[in-house]
């Protein structure tokens, strides 16, 4: 099935044979010097321990583009850290969005060393917040699959400031 809002306010999650998840999406503009730049996401298990789920190093070749990754997490507290070895954050046009289902989870530019932000998936939605749109069902063999997403970085030129 593909995800549906549902009436309490959350959206219903994407089955598959073997897990539930939900659709996360971390979204970062780079600046003129994206190795100074890294994100990862971990899991915070039921004892507090923490799990990396996802980390990313930014490389020469992110220069000044926008950088989007998906990843489809289970039920469960997450954190999501961005780290500046230098200290300055994203100059620039550089920023970051985190969003569930199009739901911001945290975004920002200005930032030390890093910025951690802890979240819950599912995100709660605002019933203002719900979408109005209708989803039909997947006739896709892997019904988890998102069809516009991916697990490799999409890059397109960052937007600037005029």
């Amino acid at each position: 099935r593909t995800p549906a809002p549902t009436l309490n306010g959350t959206l219903e999650p994407t089955y598959s044979p073997t897990e539930t998840c939900y659709w996360m999406d971390v979204s970062v503009a780079f600046d003129r010097c994206p190795d100074e730049t890294s994100w990862d996401v971990e899991r915070i298990d039921d004892v507090g321990d923490k799990i990396v789920v996802k980390t990313y190093q930014g490389t020469n070749n992110d220069k000044l583009t926008l950088q989007k990754i998906s990843m489809c997490l289970e039920e469960g507290q997450y954190e999501f850290t961005i780290y500046n070895i230098v200290g300055e954050g994203l100059s620039g046009s550089g920023h970051y969005i985190v969003t569930s289902y199009g739901a911001l989870i945290v975004e920002g530019k200005r930032f030390r060393r890093k910025e951690t932000t802890t979240f819950t998936l599912p995100l709660p939605l605002a019933p203002s917040a719900m979408p109005s749109i209708s989803y039909k069902a997947s006739s896709s063999s892997n019904p988890s699959a998102r069809p516009s997403s991916s697990s490799t970085p999409t890059r397109t030129p960052a937007p600037t400031l005029n």
